[in-house]
């Protein structure tokens, strides 16, 4: 992923079933720049960063991939998506000051709703800019610039809480 002034200016899809030292290509999807994305089964979760969108794309042909659905997150800079381990929610964050760790109803992709959005304890003197987020469980694992990591309780996506956090930069507030 996160392909730029390659073959293609989205994602390079590879085969790695015969020889995953030497991949062989499988396909491209160039509809948007990909900064990050996850696959699960034949459907990539994309983070098309500058359109600010998270975006669900059916990858079964490899050849030819079809994006079937699509959503804006909440500060329109998709940096992560990551799925939850049933398949119905995807969470993301936006990697600008200020922003979001999102939650999204993804159960009928080709109607993406948002269920709800946190954002991190927020130090006075440097903003919160998040990073990149991970599910276990129940759990997200968010990290961030200068405010550290959080842990949040996504097991209602309705309702995120935030349960834990470590200040990794002592050097801020």
């Amino acid at each position: 992923l996160g392909s730029q002034d390659g073959p293609a200016d989205g994602a390079i899809i590879l085969d790695l079933n015969e020889d995953p030292m030497n991949p062989s290509l499988a396909g491209f999807f160039d509809s948007y720049y990909l900064h990050d994305g996850m696959a699960r089964g034949d459907t990539l979760w994309g983070s098309a960063i500058y359109e600010g969108l998270l975006v669900a794309i059916d990858v079964s042909d490899k050849s030819n991939p079809v994006i079937i659905g699509s959503t804006q997150t909440s500060c329109s800079f998709t940096h992560n998506a990551w799925v939850s381990d049933d398949g119905n929610y995807v969470f993301t964050t936006d990697e600008q000051q200020d922003c979001n760790i999102g939650a999204y109803d993804v159960s009928n992709v080709s109607d993406i709703q948002q269920t709800d959005f946190i954002q991190s304890w927020n130090n006075e003197n440097s903003p919160v800019i998040p990073h990149n987020t991970h599910v276990r469980g129940d759990y997200l694992f968010t990290s961030y610039y200068t405010s550290g990591v959080t842990v949040v309780d996504a097991s209602d996506p309705y309702n995120l809480i935030e349960i834990a956090y470590y200040d990794t930069s002592p050097n801020y507030d």
